[in-house]
């Protein structure tokens, strides 16, 4: 799915400009914590100094992929894949935000509308939530979209895990209703397509 190298690699290309919202640094923490407090308090290291973090304020994207790196190098310990850890960190994501009060009112929004107004949807947040990348959307089938992401620093697992995590519990869908797969279109996979199918 993804590889440390293809990480680091979009790391070492974050600009202090590039962030990402609290929410998301929160979701990684809370993965972390599935390996343990030590692998906690190492990712929080990556924050700030006094370690503080706030749902709303943005962090440096380059913060995020550091401890998402530290997620990852602890799953890989525990034989689990690296990019199975990235993934399981934005299902959480997805996750906690259907469960916030403003992802509790899109979810409801979208259970209304389909599937596909909701995958739709998914651009428009990406550009609140982040200053890099492009995102769009198109309808493939009646049952299929693809999710596009161009130069997206946070890559292709968490992001696949957040959307699969968001529509899943948005529309409380069953194991196996809703299925992914990603194809990557460059080599640090910032660039790439989730086909969706439900």
């Amino acid at each position: 799915m993804e590889t440390r190298p293809q990480l680091l690699s979009r790391l070492a290309r974050c600009r202090r400009e590039q962030v990402v919202p609290g929410m998301f640094l929160e979701s990684v923490l809370a993965s972390a914590g599935e390996y343990g407090p030590e692998v906690v308090e190492q990712a929080r290291r990556h924050i700030a100094e006094d370690g503080q973090l706030l749902e709303n304020y943005r962090y440096p994207v380059k913060a995020m992929l550091e401890m998402l790196d530290v997620v990852g190098q602890a799953a890989q310990e525990r034989g689990i894949p690296y990019g199975e850890a990235l993934f399981q960190s934005g299902w959480t994501a997805g996750i906690s935000y259907v469960r916030s009060s403003v992802g509790r009112v899109r979810a409801m929004v979208s259970t209304v509308s389909g599937v596909h107004r909701a995958l739709e949807g998914i651009p428009n947040a990406a550009a609140q939530a982040v200053n890099f990348g492009q995102h769009s959307y198109r309808r493939v089938t009646p049952g299929s979209g693809e999710l596009r992401f161009i130069e997206d620093l946070i890559g292709p697992a968490w992001n696949t895990g957040m959307v699969m995590g968001s529509v899943k519990a948005a529309f409380a869908l069953e194991q196996g209703q809703l299925r992914y797969e990603i194809s990557v279109t460059d080599e640090d996979a910032s660039s790439f397509f989730v086909r969706l199918d439900w």
